[in-house]
């Protein structure tokens, strides 16, 4: 892998859009299973945490306290 690198950093700037060009032409033509993507998607999203009504009723609190509060004046 190492020596790819060592050739690619060799190129000018104009084989570099060439070479990059190429590679995303050849992984255009690879048929990636979109499933595993979705199925890795789907399993992330449904890892996310969900608050209830009682998780924010704290906030309800906090927020009618603090609007109680007076702060002193200068």
């Amino acid at each position: 892998m190492s020596d790819i690198v060592v050739k690619y950093n060799r190129l000018n700037k104009v084989a570099r859009k060439e070479v990059n060009d190429f590679m995303d032409f050849l992984l255009s033509k690879q048929k990636a299973p979109k499933t595993s993507f979705l199925k890795t998607y789907k399993s992330k999203i449904l890892q996310v945490s969900i608050w209830t009504d009682s998780d924010l009723k704290i906030f309800d609190e906090n927020q009618k306290i603090f609007n109680q509060w007076s702060a002193p004046e200068w």
